[in-house]
């Protein structure tokens, strides 16, 4: 129980600590910057001035819709492209020089690139699905590697079909590698997401609002939509864990 009221107040705790570090580290640069730093009460004052604003809540669900998008068809086709992987090793050479790109190239590398061809509006989607699907992929294939053969060829022999082995005895024992690679995937598809909408800053959403009030000197603003950005990845990541220990129980 002590535990339990421990790590909250550890968090909040730890919150306040940085808060404050931001507060008096900006008060004092402040005084010798041209452009000053805005301070943690300024930003509160500009977040819920947007947050009353019907516009703004347009912005969020847009570049929500974009991300969380791009992130099912990524976990899709990962799930797919992984169990593939498992099961033949010719598509899994195939694959693994594709995989390997999409890892190390740099994600605005790959938002210039894909601009050239794909539509702003459509580009965030697209950046996080890219960046996302080895993430899942590994993590399937890796899951489904680890599986006892024994254990598939025993549910076999007692007459249970593929696609009950698949949901019954597969997915089950892959479910920890999965929600792991969920979990770091739905962070970094947020990231890459937002990412891709400053670069092209298509209409109505969150990425064109960072460009928009950094190009007019609005630090401010620039501060709240950040932290706005901060507690969405925040909130749903909460909900994926919540959703997947809610399907355990």
């Amino acid at each position: 129980m002590k535990n339990k009221i421990k790590q909250p107040a550890l968090a909040v705790g730890s919150v306040f600590f940085w808060v404050l570090v931001w507060h008096f580290g900006a008060s004092a640069a402040n005084s010798k910057l041209l452009l000053k730093i805005p301070l943690p009460l300024d930003t509160l004052r500009a977040f819920f001035e947007n947050c009353l604003m019907p516009e703004f809540w347009s912005v969020v669900f847009t570049s929500l819709w974009h991300i969380i998008l791009g992130f099912c068809c990524a976990l899709v086709i990962g799930v797919a492209g992984g169990a593939l992987s498992a099961h033949s090793g010719i598509f899994k050479s195939l694959s693994s020089p594709v995989l390997h790109l999409v890892r190390t190239v740099p994600v605005a590398a790959f938002i210039v690139v894909a601009w050239l061809w794909i539509p702003s509006k459509i580009l965030p989607s697209f950046i996080s699905f890219l960046m996302v699907l080895p993430i899942i992929w590994s993590h399937t294939d890796a899951g489904l590697g680890s599986i006892d053969k024994r254990l598939v060829e025993m549910a076999g022999v007692f007459g249970m079909s593929k696609r009950e082995i698949a949901f019954k005895i597969k997915l089950p024992l892959i479910s920890t590698q999965l929600r792991t690679g969920c979990i770091t995937g739905l962070g970094i598809a947020w990231k890459a997401g937002i990412a891709a909408e400053i670069i092209t800053s298509p209409t109505g959403s969150l990425g064109a609002l960072l460009s928009a009030a950094k190009t007019g000197i609005n630090y401010e603003q620039v501060f709240a939509v950040t932290l706005m950005v901060v507690l969405l990845s925040l909130v749903l990541e909460n909900l994926l864990k919540l959703v997947w220990r809610e399907q355990k129980q």
